[in-house]
C-alpha cells in the first residue's frame, strides 16, 4: 500500500507505482543542538536509543539520557516505542509513556534533552535542489521532485494550500527551471479593485476611461513569453473569471477601450489557500477555469508536516551568532500548530532575535503567548504492517481536515521590540517593516506609539 496522494497530473492515464515505505528515526536537536537532521533507518528487530555506544543504538550525546534509555521495536504490527527505566523518562509529543506506545508518523519523541522525529518515508524517493525551498521532510522533497518534472513543460499550474506555505516561491522555482526567458509577474488578484481589475489584468488603451491618457499593458502583455501568478485565484469575481477563461483559450488579450486581439504566449500558474472544487461545486468558481488552470496540480505543505524543517528554518532566521535554544523551547516550537506557518516561524525568529538579545540561551518565556496553540504529533501516517524486511506499509489518515485558521491577529509589537529593531535597523522602515511582516505605514506609527519619531518626520532613508 502507499500514499493516498493529491492529483497531480490530470493528462496521466496511470498512477505510478507506489514507493515501499521505510520506518525511520529523524535526530532532531540535542544539548549540542544539530545543524541539520539526522535519519536513521529502523531495521526490522530493536533498536535503543541511549548514551550507550553499541551496535543497532541510536547514541545521544546527553547527560540526561540513561545508557540504554528507550526501545524501538519495528515488526509486522507496526513500531513500538518502550521506555526502558530510565531517569528523566520518555516522552511522545507532552505525554510521559508508561507503557509500549504504537508509534505514528510525525510523533515527536523527548528523552532528556534530545528530540527525535519518528517519520514513515518513501524508500529512495526522488529529490531535486531548489533555492528557496529547502528542508529534509518527505513533503518538501516530493513537492520539489514534482516541480522538477513540471517546469520544462508548458502546462498550467495551480499550487494548492495553506497561506505562509510558499506558493509564489513555487510559482518562481517552476519559472526559473523552465526555458522561459520572459518576465515573471506577481500578481495578488484578491488586492485589485474590482472596477479596476480587467485593465490590470488586459491593459487599458489611450482614452479608454478618464484619467487614461497613454496606453498601458496589462500583467499579461508585460509577462510576454514569460510567466504570469495569479495569487488567490479563488477570490476572482465570476464575471472577471469569464474573461479570463477566454483569454486562456484565445491566448489574446483585448485591452480595456481597443477592439483588437493581442496575441500572448504567457505560462500561467495559479494558487489559492481554497478548496476550489469545493468553490465550483457552491457555483463561486467557473469548473471549466478551473480544468484549464490545474493541468497540474501542486499541494504546499503546512509547516506542521515539516516538523523536521522547523528547528533548521529558525536557526536560518536567527543567524550564525544566535544563543543555543532552551529544551523547553525546542519542545514547544516542535509541537506548535503553526496555523500560519513559515510567515509565523519569521515573526517568532524576530521576536527571539530581539528579546534574547544579549541572553545566554533563548527560553520559552520570551515567546511563550505565541506557542500555546499544540497539535498531536503524527497527523499524516501510522505504520500498521511491515510486509518486508525495512518496508512499512502505512495507511492515510481518515480524520477532516484542520479547519482553515482565522485570519492572523494584527497585534501591535511591544515597544520594547520596535525600539531594538529600531536600533537593530538604524532607523530604516523598510527593513523594520521586512522584519516585522507590516506595512511601512504602520511601522510609522508603531515608531510614534513608541516615542521614536512624530507624525510628520521625513523618512531618513535613501
Amino acid at each position: 500500500m502507499g500514499w493516498d496522494e493529491d492529483r497531480t497530473d490530470q493528462s496521466s492515464r496511470r498512477a505510478p507505482a507506489a514507493r515501499p515505505l521505510v520506518a525511520t528515526l529523524v535526530v532532531l536537536h540535542g544539548p549540542r543542538g544539530v545543524a541539520e537532521p539526522r535519519t536513521v533507518v529502523l531495521s526490522p528487530g530493536e533498536t535503543t536509543i541511549g548514551r550507550a555506544a553499541a551496535p543497532r543504538t541510536i547514541q545521544l550525546e546527553d547527560a540526561r539520557v540513561s545508557r540504554r534509555h528507550a526501545l524501538v521495536e519495528v515488526s509486522p504490527r507496526g513500531a513500538v516505542l518502550r521506555d526502558m527505566a530510565s531517569s528523566h523518562g520518555t516522552f511522545v509529543g507532552s505525554a510521559r509513556i508508561e507503557t509500549p506506545r504504537v508509534l505514528a508518523d510525525g510523533d515527536v519523541i523527548r528523552t532528556g534533552d534530545s528530540f527525535l522525529l519518528f517519520r514513515v518515508r518513501p524508500l529512495d524517493a526522488p529529490d531535486a535542489p531548489i533555492a528557496g525551498l529547502s528542508g529534509s521532510a518527505p513533503a518538501i522533497a516530493q513537492l520539489r521532485s514534482k516541480i522538477a518534472l513540471v517546469a520544462p513543460t508548458d502546462v498550467n499550474v495551480l499550487v494548492i494550500g495553506e497561506s505562509g506555505t510558499g506558493k509564489e516561491l513555487v510559482a518562481q522555482a517552476i519559472h526559473e527551471m523552465s526555458a522561459r526567458r520572459g518576465r515573471f509577474v506577481a500578481v495578488n488578484t484578491s488586492a485589485i479593485p474590482e472596477s479596476l481589475a480587467e485593465s490590470h489584468l488586459f491593459g487599458h488603451a489611450a482614452g479608454a476611461f478618464t484619467g487614461a491618457k497613454t496606453s498601458h499593458p496589462g500583467y499579461f502583455e508585460q509577462a510576454a513569453g514569460g510567466t504570469l501568478f495569479l495569487d488567490e485565484i479563488g477570490e476572482m469575481p465570476l464575471p472577471l473569471q469569464a474573461k479570463l477563461l477566454r483569454v486562456i483559450e484565445e491566448r489574446a488579450v483585448v485591452p480595456v477601450g481597443a477592439t483588437q486581439p493581442r496575441a500572448v504566449d504567457v505560462r500561467i500558474v495559479a494558487a489559492t489557500h481554497r478548496s476550489l472544487e469545493s468553490a465550483v461545486e457552491r457555483g463561486t468558481f467557473r469548473g471549466d477555469l478551473f480544468a484549464r488552470l490545474s493541468d497540474v496540480l501542486l499541494r504546499t505543505p503546512a509547516l506542521r508536516e515539516r516538523r523536521e524543517d522547523v528547528l533548521p528554518l529558525l536557526a536560518r532566521t536567527l543567524g550564525p551568532h544566535a544563543p543555543p535554544l532552551d529544551p523547553d523551547l525546542v519542545e514547544a516550537l516542535l509541537l506548535h500548530g503553526w496555523p500560519y506557518n513559515v510567515r509565523e516561524l519569521i515573526k517568532i525568529a524576530t521576536e527571539l532575535r530581539v528579546l534574547g538579545a544579549g541572553s545566554a540561551t533563548l527560553d520559552l518565556s520570551m515567546i511563550a503567548s505565541r506557542l500555546g496553540r499544540r497539535v498531536d504529533t503524527g497527523p499524516l501516517l501510522a505504520p500498521s504492517a511491515i510486509d518486508e524486511p525495512t518496508q512499512v506499509t502505512a495507511k492515510a489518515d481518515t480524520r477532516p481536515p484542520p479547519r482553515e485558521p482565522e485570519p492572523e491577529p494584527r497585534d501591535a509589537p511591544s515597544p520594547e521590540v520596535v525600539s531594538a529593531l529600531y536600533r537593530e535597523h538604524e532607523g530604516n522602515i523598510s527593513r523594520i517593516a521586512r522584519a516585522l511582516g507590516r506595512s511601512r505605514r504602520q511601522v510609522h506609527r508603531y515608531l510614534e506609539a513608541a516615542g521614536l519619531r512624530k507624525k510628520g518626520d521625513p523618512d531618513d532613508e535613501t
